[in-house]
């Protein structure tokens, strides 16, 4: 008569624990989320520290308004070519390099406005610190699945949108706060905050953390071994990598109109705020109300979320539904409740879509092109977010708005053919056995599942 070991008797406890509780666990988890909270405070920072930089050394907020759009799409467009070179260097090792690079380049900036330096050096510090904020944020995001089990990416997904949230809320107070003495403190700050996260995010640093995770699980009897398996990876990663890759493709999309919906959200509140007889105020109250239900949806997805047992791609449909409608109700309410009611329902769906976005393409991309990946989704969502500020002064502002839920009806009707042609394509070119798509490393990152 055989007993069961040890390791067999303490398994089915520890898959007992909630996955929020398990993740508070997971040292290394946090480490990832305060670097990954300290490099977004930069680039959120940046218009207003900018222009403030700009009014006090110059005189006028021209200046500060052309850096910040001369940085957006050389930022967004070199995201992609950035993570592909991460993928091939390694992202480990090179993400921290780049980044302590970027913050370098955002530090010298406050000397360099505060001395009175030649425009054309100011657009390079500028240039270099947004391109490597964005360049880096795939491999950012694919460094996660190194430091996590598999089943915890979903809920540490979520509570990272959260956090997206805080960031957002906090970083204008930051400015005004640093900025009190001199404006070249607030730009100072956000060269300091992204040398931190850089340092957070050295392998000595967060790796090691992984590491004695991983150990003490190991001590307490837990399988590691189950940790890359999920049920809802149903399908092997596209033999095609990432441009020819028809599944990635359709979460490419849906970043894009993502960002669409939120962009539109954002710089739409304040003129719809005005045609509907209020101002600054009332704009901000319904900011507010669509960062709370954002952060309320997103820990409650953590917590139930791996519940869920429909699939990534039919979660993505019934969340892009609900902004859509959310966004077409905030083009055509006629009172205070119904826009308050539109923005939301419009957070409602952001931090889980967030969530279910970006935990998409380790399950369909080869495991080397995971930081281009997640680039190409940073890029498409800023892509949507800057046709959101062209159409605002372009079009009329009610056009503008239900334009907004535009891309996501595109999404809604070109996914489907998108999806089918991934599965017809793995169909017929399967990956070999040996393919290096379903694990390079521990941790291989996981499921289908969002800014």
């Amino acid at each position: 008569m055989t007993t069961a070991s040890p390791h067999e008797t303490t398994a089915p406890a520890q898959n007992t624990i909630r996955p929020v509780i398990e993740l508070c666990r997971q040292g290394p988890y946090w480490c990832w989320a305060v670097a990954t909270t300290l490099l977004r405070l930069p680039p959120i920072m940046a218009p207003m520290a900018l222009v403030l930089a700009s009014m006090h050394y110059n005189g006028g907020p021209g200046l500060g308004g052309m850096l910040v759009g001369v940085s957006l799409v050389p930022s967004v467009l070199s995201a992609p070519v950035f993570g592909r070179l991460l993928d091939r260097l390694g992202p480990e090792v090179w993400t921290f390099r780049l980044l302590l690079f970027g913050a370098a380049a955002r530090v010298a900036l406050a000397p360099a406005f505060a001395l009175g330096a030649p425009t054309w050096l100011l657009i390079l510090l500028t240039l270099v610190g947004q391109v490597m904020t964005f360049g880096t944020g795939g491999a950012t995001r694919a460094l996660l699945d190194r430091v996590v089990p598999q089943r915890l990416i979903s809920p540490a997904l979520s509570i990272d949108s959260v956090l997206i949230e805080i960031v957002v809320v906090t970083a204008p107070f930051l400015v005004v706060l640093t900025s009190l003495a001199s404006p070249a403190y607030a730009l100072l700050a956000m060269g300091l905050s992204m040398a931190a996260g850089a340092v957070l995010l050295h392998p000595k640093a967060l790796l090691r953390r992984s590491s004695e995770s991983a150990s003490d699980r190991t001590t307490s009897g837990e399988d590691l071994t189950q940790e890359g398996t999920d049920s809802a990876v149903t399908t092997p990663p596209e033999p095609n990598g990432v441009w020819r890759n028809p599944r990635f493709l359709f979460w490419a999309l849906v970043s894009f109109s993502f960002g669409h919906l939120i962009g539109t959200a954002d710089l739409g509140v304040l003129p719809r705020a005005v045609q509907q007889g209020g101002g600054t105020a009332q704009a901000a109250v319904l900011t507010a109300v669509l960062g709370f239900a954002s952060a309320g949806a997103g820990l409650l997805y953590a917590w139930y979320g791996p519940r869920i047992k429909t699939s990534a791609v039919t979660q993505a449909f019934v969340l892009l539904l609900l902004m859509t409608a959310s966004s077409v109700a905030f083009a055509n309410a006629g009172s205070w409740w119904a826009l308050g009611l539109a923005f939301a329902v419009l957070g409602l769906g952001t931090a889980p879509l967030n969530t279910v976005m970006f935990a998409a393409p380790p399950g369909i991309v080869r495991a080397e092109r995971t930081s281009e990946a997640f680039s190409v989704l940073v890029a498409a969502n800023g892509v949507g977010m800057a046709l959101a500020g062209a159409l605002l002064g372009a079009i009329p502002l009610h056009t503008m708005l239900l334009l907004g839920s535009g891309s996501a009806l595109v999404t809604l009707l070109v996914g489907p053919i998108l999806l089918r042609r991934g599965a017809r394509t793995t169909r017929m070119h399967p990956p070999s056995p040996n393919s290096p798509g379903r694990a390079t490393s521990p941790r291989r990152a996981s499921s289908q599942g969002e800014k």
